[in-house]
């Protein structure tokens, strides 16, 4: 199942959140997680439905 545009929305928030709370330290462990995260909803998002063999 595709993630929702939603869900990346929401996620795109608590990165900006969390950035925010860490004064833009984008090396932070936790804004890097969460960067990785939102990154793999968009490829998933982006990825047709039917997987290449």
């Amino acid at each position: 199942m595709k993630p929702s545009s939603k869900a990346i929305e929401e996620l795109r928030s608590h990165l900006q959140s969390a950035a925010k709370k860490e004064k833009y330290n984008f090396l932070d462990p936790d804004i890097v997680r969460i960067s990785q995260q939102l990154d793999q909803l968009i490829v998933d998002h982006m990825t047709p439905s039917s997987k290449r063999l």
